[in-house]
Order: C-alpha cells, then sequence, then structure tokens
C-alpha cells in the first residue's frame, strides 16, 4: 500500500514540472518572481527585447539553453555525388 501511494506522489510530482523541451523556441527567457522556477518564458528572440518586458519587475532574462539557432544552408548539392556516369 505505501509503495502503490509513493508511486502515485512521485508520478503526480513530475507531472506538474515543465520539461525543458516544452521552452518555446526564443532566444532567450524572462524568469524570476513572476514565473513558477525553471526557464519562464522563451518567447523572446533578442536579449533587449526580453530585457523591456523585464523592466521594472523583480524578473531576469537569461540564454535559453535549449535553443538551437536554424543554420541557412546554400541552395545546391551540400556534396558531391560518389556515383559513377
Amino acid at each position: 500500500m505505501r509503495w502503490s501511494l509513493a508511486a502515485l506522489v512521485a508520478i503526480g510530482l513530475l507531472a506538474s514540472f515543465d520539461l525543458p523541451a516544452a521552452a518555446e523556441d526564443g532566444a532567450f527567457c524572462i524568469n524570476g518572481f513572476n514565473y513558477d522556477g525553471g526557464l519562464g518564458d522563451c518567447s523572446y528572440s533578442s536579449y533587449a527585447q526580453c530585457q523591456a518586458t523585464a523592466s521594472g519587475t523583480a524578473n531576469s532574462c537569461l540564454a535559453n539553453p535549449y535553443y538551437h539557432a536554424k543554420v541557412e544552408t546554400q541552395p545546391g548539392r551540400a556534396r558531391p555525388s560518389r556515383r559513377r556516369n
């Protein structure tokens, strides 16, 4: 009985956390007093935009560690073909 109760509590706690993968695609996150731990709101594309929102509050901005910039590739082949003619 204790194990099943402990398992239910553990599942409930794990379900209540926001997973890092759920962070939005922005490069910067605002966090602090108005956010329940974690990264907070990661919808900011620039540090200045995040700072403007955090201005006058007890919040701060930080780089989103889960953000991966989209690298644009040049059109055409990435590498030459190895097929023989």
